[in-house]
C-alpha cells in the first residue's frame, strides 16, 4: 500500500482545519487589525498545506507542479496583502490623505 494517498488525506484535513478556524475566527474578531492577523495565518499556513496535498496525490504531473505554484503565489503574496491592508486601515482612521514624498 502506498504512503501517498494517507499523507494527502492528512495534509487535506489540517488544511481544512486551519483555514476553518481562521473563518471562524474571522467572524468572532471585532477589529480589522485582530482579523489581519487571521488572514495572514490562511494564507500562509493553510495555503501551503492544501497545495501540498494536491501535489502529493498528482506528483509531479502538470497539475501537482501547479498546485505547488499557487500555493507558493498565496504563501508569498499573503503577508504583502496583509500590510497594505493594515496599512489602508490606519491611513483611513486617521483621515488623513497619503503623503506623497518628493
Amino acid at each position: 500500500m502506498s504512503w501517498r494517498p494517507d499523507l494527502a488525506v492528512t495534509l487535506l484535513l489540517v488544511g481544512v482545519l486551519v483555514e476553518l478556524l481562521c473563518c471562524l475566527g474571522l467572524a468572532r474578531m471585532a477589529t480589522v487589525y485582530d482579523r489581519i492577523h487571521l488572514l495572514g495565518t490562511a494564507g500562509t499556513l493553510g495555503a501551503p498545506l492544501l497545495g501540498s496535498a494536491v501535489a502529493v496525490q498528482a506528483g509531479l504531473t502538470p497539475i501537482g507542479i501547479k498546485a505547488l505554484l499557487t500555493a507558493a503565489l498565496l504563501t508569498a503574496s499573503s503577508p504583502v496583502l496583509a500590510h497594505a491592508t493594515a496599512r489602508a486601515a490606519y491611513l483611513r482612521q486617521r483621515r488623513t490623505p497619503e503623503r506623497v514624498a518628493g
